[in-house]
């Protein structure tokens, strides 16, 4: 805790002594009335790129901060009035530049409204990070944000256990508008299962986050930037209607709300999903008990049903001009329901042959609540202080029953059992921060801040057989756990400008967690208390105006998840069952990367090194009852190297293409099972989309994913592919409508196989969804150029991954 003090400390010592440059001004009319809620861009002169953009105030003033040496002009531009450059003036970067008064003239009132519309590829390489431009995409209408995610370079959805991974690495932190959720990876995977994706602008994959993000999850961040509008005061809103069939019916409904005024502003979202399906699954297992060879299959087809709504409503209040006060509330109630007939086979060399039929129900109810209170203030010298006080509240419930039905060789019922069991966990987290930003000499900027997060969870599990007509608990299977975990954290970062070519921005992280797992009545599961530093830096250099190099470093941890470590278990057939472990420890990595843009192409490549590798379903065999038990396991060592080159392609007037290409190599090093081994596996990612630009504002886009093979510890996650169809016509102000096919040839699956040679043989698949036809109508009423919703810091959003299966 003295290191923590002593970051702080350090930081508000040094930063007495030096000031703020900044760029600030008035907007009027020619009437000389204060033009409030209008666009200023502040441009760079030398190659005309956007520097940075604001809204003038209800007084007509705007500011530009932490602007580095250089020459600029100021745009100003709002509905009505004609667009306005200010004269071209050089910013030494250290003083307070005045600019004179922009004045704007309104344009003639008899012209028609002209609409301007800027495409963008589906995938570009911004600095540090991959962005899928959702909000392009015709195939991805109607589709969740899982769906948008299953596409999407490096990034593979494991629907089976509700989990994402990047670059074959499986600590992803889910943010939201740059800030992250606190939740359950389950819920979190949940939730965005049933967020519409006509509600997304864009989604930004994040490898190498800078220290100001928590040093959580080793595979980085990934980013759902939601929409949002223009700028001007009124109210508008967006209703979209999905219609669509797969295996079943695919429906979803959203609407939202935005309202801006001079001092108050509000905004509400709405949306629904209900999804019928039904899924195949299959699994093959094989192995000796040391006294004969033993089979096992199992088919199953599982008719499921998902009820998901999400809601989120917040205000913006202006105490002063300067100072701003917002609150949030957001939440969501996700129902996913499963009856699941089950055939397994069991195999024996020497013994006689069984069948066993099992019957499957389980539901799977989150609920999820978060209230959100954030108070910024803008001093005049620029300086920009902000505080969080957040309280998230969880609630799943997951029963499930079983009936199992055991057959001998000539299909007689030799006898039948039945088993029920019931999970509840309760999450309540408090989290508070405390962020600073100011500028410091003439071209270096920096922000601080401290972090608070209080986690408390309980977990029971009960685990019943009946035996005649009573129900008798299962001790073995029964277990019941109470969490408690507090995590302090500071960083400080820095970004230097040393000439207007070369960036560099470097931090530190310092993060001090203490994890308590006990019974109920006390008895001790795990205890940890540790710290750790966890440095980060960026430099960043361009060449020219078509060449950019950027090559980073950071270190990072990822911490077990809540429900990796509670105990618990689940039949998937009568002889394998999932299961929680206590022991599971951290992940540290230490990743370094490469970036380069020529233009419109994209290169990086990346080399990670993980210790203590946090893996999902690592199979232990029990050789006396012959049953598997799939648990959360640590691989001892992980090696990544990483690659990617993207380009667009413009092959006529009316096709192009943007082409994704992804190369990976792994090596896992590692003891389990009593096995020690040593693998490795090369792997591609392929993602080529086609947009064909027709007559009469008709779009069509055609895509195609594929996905070779990746380690996952024990065994590999099979290839995997598919192609999609999309189909858009614009009406303009009647709205747009969105017909899509997506997985065309039902070849999109999770396959997953052991090593050859491995002492347990086991193979499987799980066919998630058939091909799903789905229309899409959006429309928009209202004033459509209004502000969007201010983006500003949520302090409980950095946590809201660490309750997972």
């Amino acid at each position: 805790m003295k290191t923590l003090t002593g970051v702080v400390l350090l930081f508000s010592f040094v930063s007495q002594g030096f000031t703020q440059g900044i760029i600030q001004g008035k907007v009027h009319d020619a009437q000389a009335k204060e033009m409030s809620f209008a666009n200023v861009l502040l441009w760079n002169k030398p190659d005309s790129s956007m520097v940075k953009g604001v809204v003038s105030d209800e007084s007509g003033n705007y500011i530009f901060t932490e602007i580095p040496k250089g020459e600029y002009y100021v745009e100003v531009h709002i509905l009505g009035y004609a667009k306005t450059h200010s004269p071209v003036f050089s910013f030494l970067g250290t003083e307070k530049n005045n600019l004179a008064t922009i004045i704007l003239v309104q344009e003639d009132q008899n012209l028609e409204e002209v609409t301007v519309v800027a495409t963008r590829p589906f995938f570009e390489l911004e600095q540090g990070k991959m962005v899928v431009n959702v909000a392009n995409s015709i195939s991805a209408a109607g589709l969740s944000v899982i769906d948008v995610l299953d596409r999407s370079p490096g990034v593979m959805v494991n629907r089976q256990s509700n989990s994402l991974s990047v670059l074959g690495k499986n600590g992803v932190v889910i943010l939201m508008n740059g800030h992250r959720f606190r939740m359950p990876m389950e819920a979190a995977y949940q939730m965005l299962a049933g967020l519409n994706s006509s509600d997304v602008e864009k989604i930004e994959i994040i490898t190498v986050p800078p220290a100001n993000y928590d040093a959580d999850g080793d595979a980085g961040f990934i980013n759902i930037v939601m929409k949002k509008d223009n700028d001007m005061i009124g109210t508008n809103g967006i209703l979209t209607i999905g219609q669509g069939y797969g295996s079943g019916y695919n429906g979803n409904m959203s609407f939202s709300l935005n309202h801006q005024g001079p001092k108050f502003s509000w905004f509400g979202i709405l949306s629904a999903t209900y999804v019928d399906q039904v899924q195949e699954w299959e699994a093959f297992r094989g192995n000796n008990n040391g006294f004969e060879d033993i089979s096992i299959e199992t088919t199953t087809d599982r008719f499921a049903t998902r009820k998901a709504i999400n809601y989120q409503a917040g205000f913006d209040y202006k105490l002063t001009t300067n100072t701003i006060l917002s609150g949030l509330v957001s939440g969501y109630n996700n129902r996913w329901d499963m009856t699941a007939p089950n055939v397994t086979k069991s195999n024996y060399s020497i013994s006689p042959d069984t069948l066993f039929r099992m019957t499957t129900v389980e539901i799977n109810k989150w609920s999820h609540i978060m209230g959100n209170i954030n108070l910024q203030h803008t001093f005049q010298n620029g300086q920009v202080i902000s505080t969080n006080v957040d309280y998230l509240t969880y609630k799943n419930s997951n029963p499930s029953w079983y009936t199992i039905m055991n057959y001998d060789e000539s299909d007689d019922l030799i006898g039948s059992q039945e088993f029920r069991v019931s999970k509840d966990t309760p999450i309540d987290l408090w989290v508070t921060d405390l962020n600073h930003s100011m500028k410091m000499g003439k071209s270096v900027s920096v922000e601080s801040g401290l972090r608070a997060t209080f986690s408390k969870f309980t977990n029971t599990v009960v685990f019943e057989e009946k035996l005649g007509s009573d129900w008798l608990i299962d001790p073995k299977f029964t277990n019941d756990g109470l969490l408690n975990e507090d995590i302090l954290a500071a960083f400080s970062t820095a970004k230097i400008d040393f000439d207007e070519k070369t960036t560099l921005n470097a931090g530190v992280r310092y993060e001090n967690t203490k994890t308590n797992l006990t019974t109920v009545s006390g008895e001790k599961i795990v205890d940890r208390h540790y710290g750790d530093f966890f440095p980060t830096a960026f430099l960043s250099r361009k060449i020219n105006a078509d060449n950019l190099v950027q090559v980073s470093y950071g270190r990072r941890i990822t911490r077990p998840t809540f429900n990796q470590m509670a105990p618990f278990v689940f039949f998937s057939d009568p002889f394998s069952f999932f299961a929680g472990n206590e022991n599971i420890l951290p992940t540290y990595t230490n990743t370094f990367k490469t970036d380069y843009s020529y233009k419109s192409m994209l290169f990086f490549v990346q080399y990670s090194r993980d210790k203590n590798v946090i893996a999902s379903f690592q199979p232990t065999l029990d050789e006396e009852s012959n049953t598997v038990f799939l648990r959360t396991e640590n691989l001892d060592q992980r090696q990544t190297v990483a690659m990617m080159v993207a380009f667009p392609l413009k092959i006529t007037s009316w096709w192009e293409t943007q082409n994704n290409f992804t190369a990976n190599y792994q090596r896992v090093n590692s003891e389990l099972n009593g096995e020690i081994y040593e693998v490795d596996q090369k792997g591609i990612q392929v993602v080529l989309t086609n947009t064909f630009t027709l007559p009469k504002k008709y779009t069509i886009e055609l895509m195609g994913n594929y996905n070779s093979p990746t380690i996952n510890g024990y065994f590999n996650w099979l290839s995997r592919g598919f192609v999609n169809l999309g189909i858009q016509k614009d009406f303009e102000k009647s709205g747009v409508l969105r017909i899509s096919c997506n997985d065309i040839f039902e070849t999109s699956q999770l396959r997953w196989r052991s090593f050859e040679g491995a002492d347990l043989e086991f193979s499987g698949r799980l066919k998630f969804e058939k091909r799903v036809f789905m229309a899409t109508y959006t429309y928009k009423f209202g004033n459509n150029k209004i502000q969007g919703t201010r983006k500003r810091k949520v302090g409980s959003q950095e946590e809201q991954r660490r309750v997972t299966n």
